[in-house]
C-alpha cells in the first residue's frame, strides 16, 4: 500500500452484518448475500496471532509484522483510548483476488455533491462495493447514462466496524511497518467512533487518529524507533499538505458551479482548476494525485472523504504532544452530535483555550 489515497482505499468500510441482518428488507439479497459469503469465509480462516507467531517454519518478516500489530493493538487500547475488542488477534491468510472489492462511486457533475447508497446501521453511505468486476463497470455505466461521474476503484481490505473480531489479513500484513501500524489503527479508531451517514468525519477523524497515533507509537511510544518515527511524522506531513490542495480545489469547484455556467464552459474551467492543483503537488514535492486530474467529482470526492479538515483535527495533538487526552475528547464530543464537525469545532476552541491556560 501507499501513502495517501491508495493506502486510504485499502480501509473501505463495508458494514456487512447490518447488511445480511436486513437481508429481507434491503431489496438487494444476491449483493447482500455475497458481501456475507465473502466475510465468513474470511472469518473462518481466523487463528490467534500468538499461534501462528510461534510456528517454527513461519517467515520471520510476518512474524514481526504480527508483533508489531499486536503492540499496535495493546497501545491503542491502553494509550489511546480505543475500543479494540478481539480486533486483530487473528491472522487470516488469503489472496488478494479473494478479498479484491470494487468500490463504484458516482456525483453531479454541476456541484461538489455525492450519489450516496443507504444501508442499515451505517446510514448513507457514498459508495458501494463489488466482489463482480463486471457488476461495479455496469452499475457505474447505469449512474453514468444518468450525467454523473463515475468512478471504480479496487480496495483490497474491510471492516466489520467492531461487529465481528476483524482479523489481520495477509495482504494487509504485506505493508511497511509504519503503514501497517497506521492502518491498524485507523480501523481501531472505526470500532471506538463510528458516526452514521457522516462518511467525510468518519474517514478524516481515523485519519487523524491513525496517522498521528503512529508517530506517538514509534517516536516516543513502545516501538520507538528514530527512521520510523520520521517515516510517520513525513507521512502526516505530506497527507495534510495533500489535503490542503484537495480543499482548495474543491473551494474553487464549489465558486464555478455556483456561477451555473454552459457545460462546455464549466469543463473548460473545471479542467483548468484541477491542472492548477496537480501542479501545486508538484510543486511542494509530492506526486501527482488521480483525485485531481482528469477532472472528475467522484474521485475528488472520493479523496476528500479522508482529507476534510485534517488541521482542524490537528490542533487536538499539536507539536509532539501525547494525542490520547485529545481522541478522547474528540470521540466523547462527536458520538451522538448532531454534526460532528461543528462539535470538533467547538472542542478545537476548547481545547486551544486548556493547552494554552
Amino acid at each position: 500500500m501507499t501513502l495517501a489515497w491508495g493506502r486510504h482505499v485499502a480501509r473501505l468500510l463495508l458494514p456487512l452484518v447490518g447488511l445480511s441482518l436486513t437481508i429481507g428488507g434491503c431489496g438487494q439479497p444476491l449483493y447482500v448475500a455475497r458481501l456475507s459469503w465473502t466475510e465468513a469465509r474470511i472469518l473462518l480462516r481466523r487463528e490467534p496471532i500468538e499461534r501462528v507467531m510461534a510456528r517454527p517454519d513461519v517467515d520471520p518478516a510476518l512474524r514481526e509484522r504480527l508483533r508489531l500489530v499486536l503492540a499496535a493493538r495493546s497501545f491503542a487500547r491502553d494509550r489511546l483510548g480505543f475500543t479494540v475488542g478481539d480486533s486483530y488477534t487473528t491472522y487470516a491468510a488469503v489472496t488478494p483476488g479473494e478479498t479484491t472489492v470494487n468500490v463504484v462511486s458516482a456525483a453531479y457533475r454541476d456541484r461538489l455533491k455525492p450519489y450516496t447508497w443507504w444501508y442499515p446501521i451505517a446510514g448513507r453511505v457514498p459508495y458501494r462495493g463489488f466482489f463482480d468486476r463486471s457488476a461495479a463497470q455496469a452499475e457505474a455505466s447505469r449512474l453514468a447514462r444518468h450525467d454523473l461521474d463515475v468512478d471504480v476503484r479496487t480496495a483490497v481490505a474491510f471492516s466489520t466496524l467492531g461487529w465481528f473480531a476483524d482479523p489481520l489479513l495477509s495482504t494487509t500484513a504485506q505493508a511497511g511497518p509504519v503503514s501497517l501500524v497506521t492502518t491498524v489503527l485507523h480501523e481501531l479508531f472505526h470500532q471506538t467512533l463510528y458516526v452514521p451517514g457522516e462518511s467525510a468525519f468518519n474517514e478524516s477523524a481515523a485519519t487523524f487518529a491513525g496517522e498521528r497515533g503512529a508517530i506517538e507509537f514509534f517516536c516516543t511510544g513502545p516501538e520507538a524507533d528514530a527512521e520510523r518515527c520520521q517515516t510517520a511524522r513525513a507521512a502526516w506531513a505530506e497527507t495534510r499538505v495533500r489535503a490542503r490542495v484537495l480543499q482548495h480545489l474543491a473551494a474553487r469547484l464549489r465558486r464555478l458551479y455556483a456561477e451555473h455556467l454552459p457545460a462546455a464552459e464549466r469543463e473548460r474551467v473545471r479542467a483548468s482548476l484541477t491542472a492548477s492543483a496537480a501542479r501545486s503537488l508538484t510543486h511542494r514535492g509530492l506526486d501527482g494525485d488521480d483525485a485531481i486530474v482528469p477532472p472528475n467529482n467522484a474521485r475528488l470526492l472520493g479523496a476528500l472523504l479522508y482529507a476534510t479538515r485534517l488541521d482542524d483535527f490537528a490542533l487536538l495533538a499539536p507539536g509532539d504532544s501525547d494525542p490520547g487526552p485529545g481522541l478522547r475528547a474528540l470521540v466523547a464530543s462527536a458520538r451522538g452530535a448532531p454534526d460532528p464537525f461543528e462539535s470538533l469545532a467547538a472542542l478545537t476552541a476548547e481545547w486551544g483555550k486548556l493547552q494554552s491556560g
